[in-house]
């Protein structure tokens, strides 16, 4: 997934010190170093040099513009004017399904931002793809034959979008669900072009704005489950209390580090008043990526604490 993007040495690099199946953010600098957020730390990455004074020593592989830009070359195919709809954004999405985060200078045009340029920073998201991490509380969102109305939360890179892929694979393609849409706005549940596998029974709308894709949806795919990941805006909570009305069962992931966060949250303190959720699931780090912390019904009850003494 990271052959493509990066120079070739730097990559060797990577490959050399790190387990790619653990790597889950790199962090580029311009003139910082190289930052790995493997299992969950943050670690720099290191070049070991030998000289006659010091000995072996270890020193901090440090971002370069060249690095950056060569990345933004190549993730874009040698074509940033082809990706600035998501630019403007502050991402990029390659086609595995890496999303690359994007700091720089923003341009303005008629008071809308028409590009960001000057890059000085990126941050690599790599995507997994965990088989079975939702078998702890798959029978939470399935329970009597029932897709459950699920909200997945969690601090930002705890591993919502990858229990929220698991989970929709599992409704495809072993509890039998057809019909399931993914509304992958940024790309990361299902990839660029379908490249993460989310099951036989799935259909995708990718780079859309939410209150799009769910009013689409609804109108011309018939879905029994729509899966949707990182709501924030007011018109994303709003899809979903009418899709949620009409009768198709929803499955979302928001960021909040636990209830009380997320009934701080604007726009969704109406979503758990009233109930529209019936489970929400709380990950963390506290063990690892995507440990599950708790799950709780519609009125707010632990139904699943493994941490309660």
């Amino acid at each position: 997934m990271l052959y493509n993007i990066f120079p070739e040495w730097l990559y060797n690099k990577i490959k050399q010190d790190f387990l790619q199946d653990y790597i889950f953010e790199i962090r580029i600098r311009t003139g910082k170093p190289i930052m790995i957020n493997y299992k969950g730390r943050y670690v720099p990455l290191i070049i070991h040099k030998t000289d006659r004074f010091n000995g072996r020593y270890a020193e901090n592989v440090i971002a370069t513009s060249d690095i950056i830009n060569h990345i933004l070359s190549v993730a874009t195919k040698q074509s940033l004017y082809a990706y600035n709809e998501q630019i403007k954004q502050c991402f990029i999405t390659t086609d595995s399904g890496v999303r690359i985060g994007i700091c720089g200078t923003v341009v303005y045009n008629e008071n809308k931002v028409s590009t960001i340029k000057n890059v000085t920073s990126i941050n690599i998201r790599i995507p997994h793809e965990v088989t079975n991490c939702s078998n702890k509380i798959f029978r939470f969102v399935v329970s009597s034959g029932e897709v459950k109305n699920t909200l997945i939360i969690s601090p930002p890179a705890a591993g919502k979008t990858t229990l929220i892929r698991d989970i929709t694979k599992k409704l495809s393609d072993e509890a039998n669900i057809q019909n399931i849409l993914v509304v992958d706005e940024r790309y990361e549940i299902a990839g660029l072009n379908g490249e993460m596998n989310v099951g036989n029974f799935v259909d995708v709308i990718s780079g859309s704005e939410k209150s799009f894709a769910f009013n689409s949806a609804l109108k011309t795919m018939n879905p029994s489950v729509i899966v949707t990941d990182e709501v924030s805006k007011e018109s994303d909570i709003e899809s979903i209390k009418q899709t949620i009305k009409s009768g198709v069962k929803v499955i979302a992931s928001a960021h909040a580090k636990d209830i009380q966060e997320l009934k701080s949250k604007r726009y969704f303190e109406s979503l758990i008043k009233d109930k529209y959720f019936d489970r929400i699931v709380v990950l963390s780090k506290r063990v690892s990526v995507g440990t599950i912390e708790s799950v709780y019904d519609e009125n707010l009850r632990g139904i699943y604490i493994p941490f309660m003494i």
